[in-house]
């Protein structure tokens, strides 16, 4: 385990190094971030000039919301997105040979070798998003809540990676992009409260394509409605979501048909 961590600070650093050559492309990703996120807190500002409550959330447990939320994509998007956009042209192209040559999980190495640095800024906007809405709500920051809202929003991230992840391997087989861009959008479903959201689709974004964890969980933690059972199954699944991710790897990579066959 020790291994890959070093393995993996190894990578942030090369990626920061790449990004220190393009400071304005750094900035310019960053400035998008937090005008996009700014866009967002006005659109709930319209919604909630007529309104005090929508679906038992005030303006600024909403805002909670779209804190956790932009913490959970900026992280995905800081740890694997662009290796996951980019696992398909390997595929294609046959550079994959090199990632299943090495001495390291070909998973691992396919899905955290490149770092996009600026995201961990807008990480940290919407973290500041999720303190000052929580403020604003009265939240008591207790160490039981953070930690449960820490606990959701990792098996968050671990259950839209292994999603997400699963979508891409079936990229051994056939060409997975339109698949990968409806995932991408669901993600931004995560925005929204997941009680917003009625029967089948809310099951949906919960079980399925499980947003939820990321976003609406951690919010409902912090302001107190944890839920046990609920905290549990997130645990399972996304425990679950990973061994099952690495097989269904593991077996895609076994048809792979390497460039040089």
């Amino acid at each position: 385990m020790l291994r890959y961590v070093r393995l993996w600070w190894r990578f942030a650093i090369m990626s920061l190094v790449r990004e220190a050559e393009y400071r304005v492309s750094f900035a310019v990703s960053v400035l998008v971030g937090i005008i996009s996120l700014a866009i967002a807190v006005l659109t709930y500002g319209v919604l909630y000039g007529y309104t005090e409550d929508v679906e038992g959330w005030s303006r600024a447990e909403v805002l909670m919301v779209l804190g956790c939320f932009r913490v959970a994509e900026s992280l995905i998007e800081l740890l694997v997105a662009r290796n996951m956009w980019n696992i398909a042209e390997h595929i294609r192209e046959g550079d994959m040979d090199y990632v299943l040559v090495r001495p390291v999980s070909s998973q691992f190495l396919a899905s955290l070798r490149v770092v996009n640095p600026s995201e961990g800024v807008n990480a940290l906007v919407g973290l500041g998003l999720v303190v000052y809405a929580g403020n604003m709500a009265g939240v008591e920051w207790s160490l039981e809540r953070v930690a449960a809202a820490l606990v959701f929003g990792i098996c968050g991230l671990i259950l839209l990676y292994s999603v997400w992840c699963l979508a891409v391997t079936f990229g051994f087989w056939f060409q997975s992009g339109p698949l990968e861009s409806v995932l991408f959008w669901l993600i931004d479903t995560g925005r929204y409260p997941v009680t917003f959201f009625k029967g089948w689709v809310r099951l949906f974004l919960m079980f399925i394509f499980p947003v939820a964890f990321a976003s609406t969980f951690p919010a409902q933690a912090l302001r107190g409605e944890i839920n046990p059972r609920l905290l549990l199954a997130g645990i399972l699944m996304a425990s679950l979501s990973l061994v099952g991710t690495n097989r269904f790897w593991n077996y895609g990579v076994r048809h792979y048909s390497s460039a040089s066959s």
